[in-house]
């Protein structure tokens, strides 16, 4: 396993692990660098390329890619993301989840890029990797343990509190299809069910040590363009928030614009006394004990907290970011302040996606409220909006399959063919991917959410800056190239800023750059421009904006070709939910406000358009392939009937 000492800003090798028979080979990183970058764009090639067309999620000939960002493991600024990627339970197609991380810093630093990890270990196993060795260890006794448990029992057996690990838990081992993987105790390979399929293949977890660096070709000048970058931070108006209070910084703005699902979507924001009474900031200056960030990180979202008082009095806990309020207390109406901080540190033990538990429980619980299903159907269980208890209980019961909690593994979709009774009206959705995000009433958010490739999701192109308060509107036309980038409710242009957007996230995955760090999040931070710089001094590859542009349209076509050979996703399955489609908004700034379903449809025709792809179906054309050098994926489309 001799290093490679060719490449510049990438370790140079990936590792191939087979539990199966246990072989573990190394691959070069360069077969696939300059054409797909890192992490995420690797990943769907190989995917691509090496699954056949019969492969289903648990299947052990199925793989699941890790990735490290190209830039992770640098002092870029923001390079703190690996992936992991996989055909997905969710959704039956395209999976790919980021966390920050350490172990992707010690990853590279052992001197690896990538693991692809393929076939099925006879009995649990987890894989150490330790610079050149590599081994394939027994994990029996780890099995059924929580997250924090493994992550202590393996620091305490091997004598080294210094380790990083990413691990299922029970959900992971269950096969509970929106299980995650958990690296350390607090940071989530959220959506897509990734942990279900580590599961299926016998892996408990994976640790990484590294005692390497990683070289960049141009070292005066890529330090004197992070100096540069890192000073642009100063004009973001963010950051003095998001460094106090993370992403739950933006809860009072959300409430505002109506950008908070409440009980299952039935509304966009919280009711005034909720609203008041879970107010994060309170809670955080209230019980915060340490602040948290990650290598490379400008911004340092992360914070340690320590329960005091009320019912999880003496939980000690990472503080959930902004997504646990919505997708967990608010969309079940649970007015205890310190819920989202319990309800996110059992999914982190048990090893569960929060979407994947709001979703399901969101629709019980409605379902619940109109007699679809009472007691019998629930374990005696009664689902009433607002009981934390039951909430928690029901957490518990899918990540082990017990009861009711067996439908509701399956997430809110497969849940509603399950029990019928017309309850799929209630089961928020895209794709078969349980819904997190309140689509009503901001139209680039909306748009870039139900075209995610992987179901359902807000960070692989969805907008954020149209709802944003104080945006600087002139900085923001000449980035998206449109004249109404404030304009939420407007239909006109949107397809255009989703597009832009697709690209922006997906050269943040390959490079490992947090979102957060970018102008995804604020319009002042890191942009495409910088991005490319500092990747061309790292690794001395002369690379435009306009080269990271074709790289990110062949990853998303590779992503939509994907999922056209695994699922049968086409324009029906860009749209909005039922809900989303059929009712106004309640109460709130924008009561009364219904989405326009011809124009949301003239807004789908432009994204197609822009894309190359066709209006009626939603399919490639032969040419929009070609363009971007896949002749060949083209002729796999064409040979299933899913090309134009």
């Amino acid at each position: 396993m001799a290093s490679n000492d060719r490449m510049f800003g990438y370790a140079g090798k990936i590792l191939r692990v087979n539990l199966s028979n246990g072989n573990i080979t190394i691959e070069s990183t360069a077969k696939y660098a300059k054409e797909w970058i890192g992490s995420s764009g690797i990943a769907i090639k190989i995917l691509y390329d090496e699954l056949k067309h019969w492969v289903t999620p648990y299947d052990p000939a199925n793989k699941i890619i890790v990735g490290v960002g190209a830039l992770v493991g640098t002092t870029a600024p923001g390079t703190n993301k690996m992936s992991v990627s996989t055909l997905g339970p969710m959704t039956g197609g395209w999976a790919s989840s980021c966390s920050d991380s350490y172990v992707g810093n010690q990853l590279k630093y052992a001197g690896y890029d990538m693991i692809i990890i393929e076939g099925r270990a006879h009995s649990p196993v987890y894989l150490w990797i330790e610079d050149d060795h590599v081994e394939i260890r027994d994990a029996s006794h780890l099995w059924g343990k929580t997250t924090w448990e493994t992550l202590d029992a393996v620091r305490r057996d091997l004598k080294d509190p210094s380790l990083h690990i990413m691990s299922i838990g029970p959900a992971g081992e269950n096969l509970v299809r929106g299980a995650c993987i958990v690296q350390d105790k607090g940071r989530a390979f959220g959506r897509c069910g990734t942990g279900a399929v580590m599961g299926s293949k016998n892996l408990k977890m994976i640790v990484a040590k590294g005692s390497g660096s990683i070289r960049v070709a141009k070292p005066e000048q890529f330090m004197k363009a992070v100096a540069e970058t890192r000073e642009m931070f100063q004009k973001a108006k963010s950051l003095e928030n998001t460094r106090k209070y993370g992403t739950l910084a933006i809860f009072p703005g959300k409430q505002k614009v109506c950008g908070i699902s409440y009980k299952n979507f039935q509304d966009c924001s919280l009711p005034n006394d909720m609203a008041e009474a879970i107010l994060p900031s309170k809670t955080i200056d209230k019980y915060q004990i340490a602040k948290r960030n990650f290598p490379g990180c400008v911004i340092g979202c992360g914070r340690y907290l320590y329960i005091t008082e009320g019912p999880y009095a003496g939980l000690k806990t990472e503080c959930n970011q902004w997504e646990v309020l919505g997708t967990l207390q608010g969309k079940l109406a649970i007015m205890e302040p310190t819920f989202m901080m319990m309800a996110n540190a059992l999914c982190n033990q048990l090893g569960l996606d929060v979407d994947a538990a709001g979703g399901a429980i969101g629709w019980a619980m409605e379902c619940y409220q109109r007699g679809i299903i009472n007691d019998k159907d629930t374990d005696g269980l009664k689902l009433n909006w607002g009981d934390a208890g039951v909430a928690l209980e029901l957490i518990r019961k899918m990540s082990h399959r017990e009861g009711f909690g067996n439908t509701l593994s399956e997430g809110c979709a497969r849940a509603a063919d399950i029990i019928g009774r017309d309850s799929s009206y209630y089961a928020m959705h895209i794709k078969g991917q349980d819904l997190y995000e309140p689509c009503r009433g901001a139209m680039a958010w909306c748009l870039g959410t139900t075209t995610s490739t992987r179901g359902g999701g807000h960070t692989t192109g969805a907008v954020v800056c149209e709802t944003v308060p104080g945006l600087d509107i002139e900085k923001a036309k000449e980035v998206y190239g449109v004249d109404n980038p404030d304009k939420a409710q407007d239909y006109d242009g949107k397809a255009k800023m989703v597009q832009y957007t697709e690209i922006l996230h997906r050269i943040n995955n390959s490079l490992g750059v947090c979102h957060f760090n970018t102008l995804w999040w604020d319009i002042w931070q890191v942009d495409l421009p910088h991005m490319a710089e500092l990747y061309s001094l790292a690794t001395g590859w002369d690379t435009s904006v306009e080269d990271f542009k074709r790289i990110a349209e062949r990853h998303l076509n590779l992503e939509k070709a994907f999922n056209l050979r695994f699922t049968n996703f086409a324009r029906q399955d860009d749209m909005p939910t039922p809900r989303d489609l059929s009712e106004p908004i309640p109460t709130g700034s924008l009561a009364g406000w219904k989405m326009d379903e011809v124009k949301y449809n003239g807004m789908l025709d432009e994204y197609y358009d822009l894309h190359g792809w066709d209006r009626e179906t939603s399919y490639p054309m032969r040419r929009t392939l070609e363009l971007l050098d896949l002749k060949s994926v083209a002729d796999d489309l064409e040979a299933i009937g899913k090309l134009r």
